[in-house]
């Protein structure tokens, strides 16, 4: 996922030749409407001319939406768009206003239009975003971005349900409305059903989550632009939530596999102590047993190794020929009440090997702190992560060390891969907003909320971080608390001028075409809000300048 890799040559989606040409026979479409509404409106003396002329503008703008209506019905979605469209433009015929009943199905279109264009427009800005990033990682985002279902979330799915309980609602006040409001005032039936046609155009959902799609494939890219593929936006949902974060040491803050850095024996040469260092943690899975393994060269015997046990964090006993050979560190082996006779002034891991109980050599290996990812977990918590929980296979003490130099809340030490996935499964159960941030060795899906591997391998995971950009990674977090802001900033936005605009309705102030083109205001404007994913919020701006004075 390097950052330099060349532009790719195809950093835009385009549409399709059916697209256009639906685009364009839509256009043509509007623009007969237009004209022939407005020659309805210069023939204002023939009121059965002015009729036909507006039902021919209105038919000639949304036939398709007679074919939606009828296709909803007979799925029994009785609440869809276009049904309910239909409805408010047949009534408003019926009631003698077909001016407006025309120009509803005229705005409808050209918000409908205009909204897939917008959308459209920011997909592409979100896949230029990319156009710096290795051609694999504009694969694998472009798929993720031009994906419907995995743009949906959780809040989006909220929002829905409750623009669709609310239009329920609105349609039981609106009859009642209709029906009672002239029974009991001296307004006409007329300006009731006008009145309860607007309310019922108000509560069409449509501008309350038309922009959440924009906003997650925006904020995809906005990631990937820091090394982190999410693979879908409820993935980064739940990302923009965590507060926990469990993170293990190996191949995130410090190499996958650490390298074998020197050997010292006084007894042996360095081909048989080598020997038998490498025949006793043949076996073993952890990091040190790969760097004894990548820098032995010779063919195993392993007819010789017998009566294996792994240590983790520690080390490892066994059998090489009938003798007991144990490669471990100073602490197993104080642990054990057994001594090495040096002290180390190192500062990498050291590993004493022990055969029948006497001490032969030693070795060293690095395990230097990956600096790229030094101040992860400081700037984790200057984000929305409160507690971040380190795990290490090395013994006690070395873990703590190196847990107080990185900030870490709490330590787990001497974990091998399964006891790594007990303690995730803990940490998780007691806060189901947690994160796991790991490189290799865990072969499934953590009971954590989002499991992000530092690795190109999506298997498993939730989130990919390219390894050379572990320490973007709390970039890659804030972008996913942008977006669910922005979806929930744009959600209440639109909630709040529909109540004001069924306030207005109520009392008449209204007419029924406004409340459609206010929809399509404020859809439009939560669209083009979606760029702001990729900008500072306002209030972290006004205090960043105030800490530069």
């Amino acid at each position: 996922m390097g950052k330099h890799s060349e532009p790719s040559k195809k950093s835009v989606t385009t549409l399709s030749e059916s697209q256009l040409l639906s685009n364009n026979v839509l256009i043509i479409r509007l623009v007969i409407a237009v004209v022939v509404l407005i020659a309805a409106l210069i023939l204002r003396d023939s009121v059965i001319l002015r009729t036909v002329l507006l039902v021919i503008s209105a038919a000639a703008a949304g036939f398709d939406i007679v074919i939606g209506a009828v296709n909803a019905f007979e799925k029994q979605d009785y609440f869809a768009a276009p049904v309910l469209i239909l409805f408010v433009v047949l009534l408003s015929f019926v009631i003698g206003l077909p001016f407006e009943g025309a120009l509803i199905v005229i705005l409808y279109q050209v918000g409908q239009f205009l909204a897939k264009y917008a959308t459209e427009h920011s997909v592409d800005s979100a896949l230029e975003l990319l156009q710096y990033q290795s051609e694999e990682t504009r694969e694998k985002a472009s798929a993720v971005i031009e994906s419907d279902e995995a743009a949906e979330t959780e809040l989006e799915g909220e929002m829905r349900f409750a623009a669709n309980s609310a239009l329920r609602y609105a349609i039981l006040f609106a009859g009642l409305f209709a029906v009672l409001i002239p029974l009991f005032t001296d307004m006409t039936f007329r300006e009731a059903i006008r009145r309860s046609l607007a309310i019922l155009s108000v509560c069409t959902p449509l501008s309350v989550v038309i922009s959440f799609p924009v906003v997650a494939k925006i904020a995809t890219a906005y990631a990937a632009q820091f090394g982190t593929l999410f693979n879908s936006a409820a993935v980064m949902e739940k990302t923009a939530t965590a507060d926990t974060a469990v993170i293990d040491k190996n191949g995130v803050f410090t190499q996958s596999s650490p390298k074998l850095l020197a050997i010292q024996s006084d007894i042996l040469d360095k081909n048989v102590f080598m020997n038998f260092v490498a025949h006793a943690v043949y076996y073993s899975e952890q990091p040190f047993a790969k760097a004894i393994a990548d820098a032995f060269e010779e063919e195993y015997r392993l007819d010789l190794i017998s009566d294996f046990n792994d240590i983790p964090g520690a080390g490892c006993d066994a059998k090489i020929g009938g003798a007991l050979v144990t490669l471990g560190t100073r602490e197993l082996f104080t642990g054990r009440g057994e001594a090495v006779p040096y002290e180390s002034d190192s500062d990498h891991p050291i590993f004493y090997l022990m055969v029948a109980g006497k001490y032969i050599g030693k070795i060293e290996l690095s395990d230097d702190v990956n600096q790229d990812s030094e101040a992860l977990i400081e700037d984790l918590k200057a984000g929305s992560i409160t507690q971040c929980v380190l795990m290490t296979e090395e013994g006690k003490d070395e873990s703590e060390h190196l847990g107080t130099a990185l900030d870490a809340d709490a330590v787990y030490a001497e974990c091998d891969t399964e006891k790594k996935v007990k303690v995730v499964a803990k940490i998780s159960a007691e806060n189901p907003k947690s994160m796991f941030i790991y490189a290799n060795g865990i072969e499934q899906h953590s009971a954590a909320a989002v499991d992000i591997r530092i690795s190109n391998k999506t298997k498993f995971a939730d989130a990919l971080v390219a390894p050379d950009q572990v320490g973007d990674l709390p970039a890659a977090i804030k972008a996913c608390r942008r977006m669910r802001e922005i979806m929930q900033e744009n959600g209440l936005v639109a909630y709040l001028v529909k109540i004001l605009m069924i306030y207005l309705s109520i009392l008449g102030k209204v007419s029924i075409w406004f409340v459609f083109f206010m929809d399509i205001v404020i859809g439009l404007a939560t669209i083009l809000n979606a760029i702001r994913v990729t900008q500072e919020p306002l209030f972290d701006v006004w205090k960043l300048l105030r800490k530069n004075q």
